[in-house]
């Protein structure tokens, strides 16, 4: 779904070239550290209790994002992730046009905490509210596999198990993440922050509504793909559409051979999904955007598909909203973009003159 930049600690070999591969002792550290992230994921999933897997994956991803900044802002992330789905599910049976508003405000918040760098955790964490408001989210209940809006228990397990999964990654990342250098999604400037809110808000309130109203639950990776896609810059948003499209259409064609030769174990397709979150993280690294895309699009697909009888049908929305989304982001950004500068060269003209 989303990228982060990491440099890695240089080493001199004899020869006098320089090496970026860590130390051996911290990628030993590295793969324990991540193995024990993803472990309650894999436990989950293995269980009867294994929609609450899906959350805690959830909860785990803006966490995750927030730690590129701080530890602080991990917590928050932890925080701030059960508290905008827990609006979201009061929402569910609210008008449309509450629910879009609700998501237009995630939708400027995260373009205005630009200022600070922090709009890549809301970008993870926003469009979770959206598939608690527009989509279908589940937990575990002893009772069985239930809406996590059925019933004031199953809303405080989900929230629970959300908070449990961001908490989880914001105490543990830390010991692999203090072993690399890390450098934290850099600010913009007020004025770009200022059209990036208007942008993805406006973008967001429309499309939820659109979805509230006329599409199926499902719809709501069209509301991620405007979180992923567009960006506080339009050149930056240009190259993520592209890269995007790529990745998720590669990713869905991933997911769907898992699904084939796989459909029968559901617990193998956690584990897979697991794992292929590790790829992702290990990608997002070393290799262009499109490549995390394409780990993680099968990873989150696996994990928020509800159940292997739905894999195919999510493996095919996932793909057509995304290009749906994407076309949207990249036809209403580019209007904007033109706008702004045909109104900078008027303005030019008109303190210069003809």
């Amino acid at each position: 779904m989303w990228h982060f930049c990491i440099v890695s600690t240089a080493t001199v070999e004899p020869s006098g070239e320089t090496s970026t591969a860590p130390p051996r002792g911290n990628v030993a550290v590295l793969v324990v550290v991540a193995l024990l992230v993803v472990a309650p994921i894999v436990a989950l999933d293995l269980s009867p209790w294994s929609a609450n897997g899906s959350l805690w994956y959830l909860g785990m991803l803006p966490a995750l994002m927030g730690l590129f900044t701080s530890r602080r802002l991990a917590l928050g992330a932890a925080a701030l992730t059960p508290a905008i789905v827990g609006v979201s599910l009061l929402l569910r049976d609210m008008p449309a046009v509450v629910g879009a508003g609700y998501m237009m405000v995630l939708g400027a918040v995260t373009g205005l905490v630009a200022v600070r760098g922090w709009h890549v955790m809301f970008a993870f964490a926003a469009p979770l509210a959206a598939l608690a408001l527009i989509g279908d989210l589940h937990v575990a209940m002893p009772s069985g596999r239930v809406d996590a809006d059925s019933s004031p228990a199953a809303m405080l397990v989900t929230l629970a198990v959300l908070l449990l999964g961001g908490v989880w990654t914001a105490c543990l990342g830390p010991f692999a993440l203090r072993r690399m250098h890390v450098t934290a999604p850099e600010p913009v400037s007020a004025r770009a922050a200022g059209f990036f809110a208007v942008s993805l808000g406006g973008m967001v309130a429309v499309g939820s509504f659109i979805a509230l109203t006329w599409l199926p639950p499902t719809s709501w990776w069209m509301i991620l793909t405007f979180y992923v896609v567009v960006q506080p810059h339009f050149a930056e948003m240009v190259t993520r559409v592209g890269h995007r499209v790529v990745g998720t259409l590669v990713g869905s064609t991933l997911a769907a051979v898992v699904v084939y030769y796989f459909r029968h174990l559901p617990g193998l397709i956690g584990a897979l999904a697991a794992a292929l979150t590790l790829l992702a993280a290990w990608a997002n690294l070393r290799l262009p955007y499109w490549v995390f895309v394409t780990f993680l699009t099968p990873a989150v697909v696996l994990q928020t598909s509800g159940g292997t009888r739905d894999l195919a049908k999510a493996i095919a929305d996932r793909a057509g909203y995304t290009l749906i989304g994407a076309a949207a982001a990249l036809i209403l950004m580019t209007c904007g973009h033109q706008y702004l500068v045909w109104h900078a060269a008027r303005a030019a003209r008109d303190r210069t003159g003809p």
